[in-house]
């Protein structure tokens, strides 16, 4: 090799590739008769050259020679092995100046480290390198891979960078595999993501064992064999791993048998890898990779179906999938043609990560908001639940407010039945009503029906007593008996100009009738208060229940809300409780009304669950001022036990309840308190016995 004209300075490392001197069987420091020329890499190995009566290809010992000019400037030089499947030491000028392993020592172990071996300097313008081979175990023997020659500087620096490449190409795929575990984990055990865990793991130890450089930064040394069985295993399982991954992601384009057949057949040299000899690993390397092929295909072919239904993130994930098994089927394909270089799989591995890492910070951001909007539903879901919940404790309330007004307007209706079909029985034994006295009977009942309060026994009967001493004055026959219509219908004193008229007898016929109109129009207007009552409670029962999901904010009165709530749970304060409030007159504010309702439902249910239905009950709206923020405050003050100071850090964590088992889901004042975090309001309570106050604040403005 005349490098005389050749400038290291230019181009820092040279490949030795092309014809070698080789001597077949024997160590020799010169050429010999039986001394040929071979090609490296296009020569695979020594098979032919080195025959064996035994029949074991690759075995053997053999020499080889390469004369170099050197050039005129005075460099130090040195020798690059990189990847050696032998052991060997080297010679320059028949002067030994570095091994790898041992050529005497069969029992020594096979040293694989990658090493620079220095030149020496000589002032001679040749020199003559001899390399002794001797291969213990492996099928293709003799020098594969050709060794570098440059500057030493340069060939460090190399190593450098790629120990810097293998290493990112590592480390992302560590990062892209445990992310994908911890997706198995989270994501509902996602098989997928466990095979690409185990894929990314796989591949990681095959960059280390063929790379090898990364390797010896944390041993000095290594076991060879367990190094080529390492290599050999990596490959193959990360063939198994990689279609069960992608056909995970696309189980409806080909059936799960196919894939099955496929790794099966792979498990078997897999396996081999393991248990078998090196020798017969590497004798079935070839044929492997001939298998391996077709299924490259096959993922290869899933792909495609991918991206043409341009699935999520197609582009990145198919991009990068075929770039890594389009690399690997060319490595493949150069080592059966029985070639070592150029070897891409590192490059498509680089590749890999850098598009997967793009595919999964876009999965990623899809996945987080994804789970944003799983996570309102659930939560909205969740007051919902919590609101139905609530509903069924006040069922029974609920039902009896809304069973007493429907009762009297049953009652009443009976009432005025049984009145009208009385009046017109009755109706032939009145005496007429002259026409002048209609106004006074019109006057009678417009008088009577615009009574509000009702007179208690002791008034009516005072009133009663006025009413018929001046009836008997005006010597009206049975004055006790009118006195009595006329107080019943309201009457505190007879005008003047009525008096004429009760004088006379006709006055009877008239009371009466002004009675039987009076009772039924009476009875009208309970049956219309009583309506108006159970209309109410419905719209107070609707306007709690409602749920709308997609609600946005709207802007309503507190008090509005809170009176709705105190309608629906109205049955309970007539047991014993006492309500009051004290609602300040505030503008109305911005909010989710549907969650405020729960909460207001949520604190007064557990105020009158903590008095046992005997109790008194404070209810505040108010405004106020923490922090330099003006907020509007609602506080909800009972007067039953208090909550126990061990417990008080706890009432708000999820399902955490003192109720009896089925009277409480435990979420109602966790839920409240996600409601006011959600109006960025802030919760406080205070409690001690016969006094136990929650406040809500929610930030206000005018």
């Amino acid at each position: 090799m005349n490098l005389e004209n050749h400038s290291f300075q230019e181009e820092g490392i040279l490949p030795l590739e092309g014809e070698w001197k080789f001597t077949p069987n024997k160590f020799t420091l010169s050429e010999t008769q039986d001394t040929i020329l071979v090609s490296i890499p296009d020569s695979p190995n020594w098979n032919s050259y080195n025959r064996r009566e035994d029949g074991k290809k690759g075995f053997g010992i053999g020499s080889y020679h390469l004369t170099i000019n050197l050039p005129k400037e005075k460099i130090p030089l040195a020798l690059d092995f990189d990847v050696i499947f032998s052991d060997c030491e080297v010679f320059q000028d028949q002067t030994k100046i570095g091994s790898l392993g041992s050529v005497g020592n069969a029992n020594e172990s096979i040293d694989i480290k990658p090493q620079l071996i220095y030149l020496l300097p000589s002032d001679k313008n040749q020199i003559q390198i001899t390399v002794f081979v001797k291969n213990r175990f492996y099928r293709s023997g003799g020098i594969r891979i050709p060794p570098s020659l440059g500057i030493q500087k340069s060939l460090k620096t190399s190593r450098e960078k790629d120990i810097l490449k293998e290493s990112i190409v590592i480390g992302g795929l560590f990062f892209l595999g445990f992310y994908q575990l911890g997706m198995h984990y989270t994501r509902k055990k996602i098989i997928g993501s466990l095979y690409f865990f185990f894929f990314c793991l796989i591949m990681s130890f095959q960059i280390l064992t063929t790379g090898q450089k990364t390797l010896f930064l944390f041993f000095e040394s290594n076991p060879s064999e367990l190094v080529y069985r390492i290599d050999f295993f990596t490959q193959y399982a990360s063939v198994i791993l990689g279609i069960h991954y992608i056909h995970s992601l696309t189980k409806e384009y080909l059936s799960k048998q196919i894939i099955y057949i496929s790794s099966g057949i792979l498990i078997i040299p897999t396996i081999i890898t393991i248990f078998g000899s090196v020798y017969l690993i590497s004798s079935l390397h070839l044929y492997v990779l001939c298998v391996i092929i077709p299924i490259l295909t096959v993922a290869i072919y899933l792909i495609f179906r991918y991206i043409r239904d341009k699935r999520s993130g197609f582009i990145y994930l198919g991009l990068s999938i075929l770039l890594l098994v389009g690399f690997a089927s060319h490595d493949i394909t150069i080592s059966l043609l029985g070639r070592t270089k150029p070897l891409l799989l590192n490059y498509g591995m680089l590749l890999f990560v850098f598009f997967q890492s793009i595919f999964l910070s876009k999965h990623i951001s899809g996945e987080i908001v994804s789970a944003e909007l799983k996570f309102k539903n659930a939560s909205q879901q969740l007051i919902h639940s919590e609101k139905l919940s609530s509903l069924g404790v006040m069922v029974a309330s609920v039902a009896h407010e809304i069973n007493s007004p429907l009762s009297a307007v049953i009652m009443t209706s009976d009432s005025i039945r049984d009145s009208i079909s009385t009046f017109f029985k009755e109706l032939p034994y009145y005496e007429p009503i002259p026409k002048d006295c209609y106004p006074i009977l019109v006057s009678l009942i417009d008088f009577s029906l615009s009574q509000v309060e009702l007179l208690s026994g002791k008034e009516y009967r005072l009133q009663k007593q006025e009413i018929s001493q001046t009836l008997q004055n005006l010597r009206i026959d049975e004055s006790e008996r009118m006195a009595d219509l006329l107080v019943s219908l309201g009457l505190k004193n007879i005008p003047d100009e009525w008096a004429s008229v009760f004088s006379e007898k006709r006055s009877d016929s008239l009371l009466v009738l002004a009675e039987k109109v009076v009772k039924i129009l009476q009875d009208t207007n309970t049956i219309q208060i009583a309506a108006n009552r159970a209309i109410k409670i419905a719209q107070a029962l609707k306007n709690f229940t409602h749920f709308d999901p997609k609600e946005e904010k709207r802007t309503i009165h507190l008090a509005d809300s809170i009176q709705n709530v105190i309608a629906v749970l109205a049955g309970y304060f007539k047991q014993g409780i006492q309500i009051t409030t004290n609602f300040q007159q505030i503008s109305p504010i911005s909010c989710y009304p549907d969650e405020l309702n729960q909460v207001w439902a949520n604190l007064i249910q557990n105020a009158i669950q903590s008095m046992n239905g005997k109790g008194e009950l404070k209810i505040e709206i108010g405004q106020t001022q923490k922090d330099g923020i003006i907020y509007v405050f609602v506080s909800i003050q009972d007067s039953g036990p208090g909550i126990p100071k061990e417990i008080l850090d706890k009432i708000f964590d999820p399902f955490f309840t003192t109720k009896p088992v089925g009277q409480g889901t435990g979420l109602g004042l966790y839920i409240s308190k996600q409601v006011i975090e959600k109006h960025n309001g802030i919760i406080e309570i205070n409690s001690k016995p016969k006094n136990t106050k929650f406040t809500i604040f929610l930030p206000y403005e005018e």
